[in-house]
Formats: C-alpha cells, sequence, structure tokens
C-alpha cells in the first residue's frame, strides 16, 4: 500500500474505503503505471509485443498438432480396442465350442459309464451264480468238505466168523449207490469221501478206498433230508438188498439219523482233473488216436458198468 493518498481522490473518502477496494485499485493502478514506465520514449510498445499473431499461430499450430497427435492415438486405440474385443469373442466362442465338445464327452461317458456299470453287475450276478454252483458241484463231487444233517449206516462183520458173514467190497457198493438213490448230496466211508473216481476194492482180507484201508464196522455217512433219506433208501432195491444180507448171516446193521455230519473232501490225489485232448494238427495233417486208446476207452467204460 503506498505511503501517500492518491491526489485524485478525497482523503476522507480513501480513509473509509473499504480496504480490499482499496488494495485492488492501487494494484490495477500499480500495474498501469509500470507499462507506461516500459514504454518507448516514442510511445510506441516493444518490437516483440506488437507481433501478436504470430504467437497465436505458434500457439494454434501446436494445439492442432497436440490435437492431431490426440485424434490418431486415440484411433490406435480404438483399433486396438476393436481388435483385443474381437480376439476376446473368439476366445470366448472357441471356450464355448470346446465345453459343448466336452458337455457332450460327459454325457457319452456317463451312458458308456452306465452300460458299463450294468454289465458288470450283470457279470456280477453271473459270477456269483456261477460261484454258488462251483461251491455246490465241489460238495456234490468231493472237491470241497461238505456239513449238514444226514444219516450213519453202520455194518459189521458177524461174530460167528463166517465167510458169508463177513463185509464185502461189494456190499459197500450196494449201501453207497442206494445211499445216491435215496437222495443223498454226499457220501463218505470211514471218512473216505466217495466221488466219481472213487471204488471199494478188496485188497487180502482188508478192504480199501481212495487207496486207505478201511477196518470194520464200517460206517457209510450220507448228507441229505433226514426226514425222508433213511426211509427212501430201505425202498430201494440197495435198501432191500443189504437188509436181507445182514438178516440171513448175523451181520449187525443200523441205520441212525445224525442232525450235523460233516464229510471231508477227497484225498488230493483224486481231486486232479483229466481230459482228453485234441492232438495239434502238423504239416502233414492230424493223427487218428491209436486202436490202444479206443480199447482202453472201452475197457474204463466196462468198468464203469460193472461197478
Amino acid at each position: 500500500m503506498p505511503d501517500q493518498i492518491p491526489g485524485s481522490e478525497d482523503p476522507r473518502a480513501y480513509v473509509t474505503k473499504p480496504l480490499l477496494d482499496r488494495i485492488t485499485d492501487q494494484a490495477i493502478d500499480s500495474d498501469y503505471m509500470a507499462a507506461a514506465a516500459r514504454r518507448e520514449p516514442t510511445g510506441e510498445e516493444p518490437t516483440r509485443l506488437r507481433r501478436p499473431g504470430l504467437w497465436a499461430m505458434v500457439v494454434v499450430g501446436l494445439f492442432a498438432l497436440l490435437a492431431t497427435t490426440a485424434a490418431v492415438q486415440t484411433s490406435r486405440n480404438e483399433d486396438i480396442r476393436q481388435t483385443s474385443r474381437q480376439v476376446l469373442v473368439d476366445r470366448i466362442e472357441q471356450r464355448q465350442d470346446r465345453i459343448s465338445d466336452l458337455h457332450k464327452q460327459i454325457s457319452e461317458l456317463r451312458q458308456d459309464n452306465q452300460s458299463r456299470e450294468s454289465a458288470l453287475n450283470t457279470l456280477g450276478l453271473r459270477a456269483e451264480s456261477a460261484s454258488s454252483s462251483a461251491a455246490a458241484t465241489a460238495e456234490e463231487t468231493g472237491f470241497a468238505p461238505v456239513t449238514g444233517p444226514g444219516i450213519r449206516i453202520t455194518i459189521d462183520n458177524a461174530a460167528d466168523g463166517s465167510e458169508g458173514g463177513t463185509v464185502r467190497d461189494y456190499d459197500l457198493a450196494v449201501i453207497v449207490n442206494g445211499l445216491w438213490q435215496a437222495g443223498a448230496t454226499a457220501v463218505a466211508v470211514d471218512g473216505q469221501r466217495v466221488t466219481p473216481r472213487s471204488g471199494v476194492i478188496t485188497s487180502g482180507a482188508a478192504l480199501r478206498m481212495n487207496d486207505v484201508s478201511l477196518s470194520p464196522p464200517y460206517e457209510v455217512t450220507a448228507i441229505g433230508d433226514t426226514r425222508t433219506l433213511a426211509a427212501r433208501f430201505a425202498e430201494t432195491v440197495s435198501g432191500a438188498m443189504i437188509h436181507t444180507t445182514t438178516q440171513d448171516y448175523g451181520m449187525p446193521y443200523d441205520v441212525e439219523n445224525i442232525d450235523r455230519l460233516t464229510l471231508p473232501a477227497a484225498p488230493p490225489d483224486l481231486l486232479e482233473l483229466t481230459h482228453l485232448g485234441a492232438k495239434s494238427k502238423g504239416t502233414q495233417g492230424s493223427e487218428k488216436p491209436t486202436d490202444n486208446t479206443d480199447e482202453d476207452s472201452e475197457e474204463n467204460s466196462e468198468g464203469d458198468r460193472e461197478e
């Protein structure tokens, strides 16, 4: 603020004038005074101030350059954005196609899985049936031990020691055959399991079965229905024959029902299955079986019939 009051202004008005207005007026007056002091003696403005059009053109040119650069950059950015958007759209479509293919594969795999599960369940049922059938067959053929109710037939030599009162292999075979006819599912003689390959033979004064010696009194055990097995055995021809024989020669003979019997499996050497295999064809054709094989088969068949 200047120390002196401007000459053209009333001192009283100057004193009562608001401070802000006085500062503004003095600032404008100072600017005018500074501008007047910088004028040339001729009263003209400096050369650099007399050509305002040049600076305006420069400013306009710079502005135009900046605007052009911004427009080009914006155009490029727009192209990049469009390209990026198209790339993203293409990727999305590719992923959607891939997802559609995967859903189709999943559906096919589910159907295949259901089909395989159904086949597996069928095979499981068949396996259970085959296992049950194999177990039953093993019990019937002597390949496995068997437990159940049944009857026990005991027969012994006559007390007088007569030759006719001696138990023979034929007598035991008659009892076994009669039990099969009566409905027995498994039979054993003195603990020796009867199989299709078993047979009671006389070896000197002793009886043998499954290559094991038997000793009196002989026990023939059979698994079956205790309500009917003994009665049905007595009604068979074999049952009637053995009953008559024991009565005629005074041989001890007894039939009793047993609630629980356990018959062991046959010896391991009798559990080996044998079969006749066809010979492979050679370069000169297949070979015919020899006459000896046919004779052996006929002898075996005749032996089976006799037994």
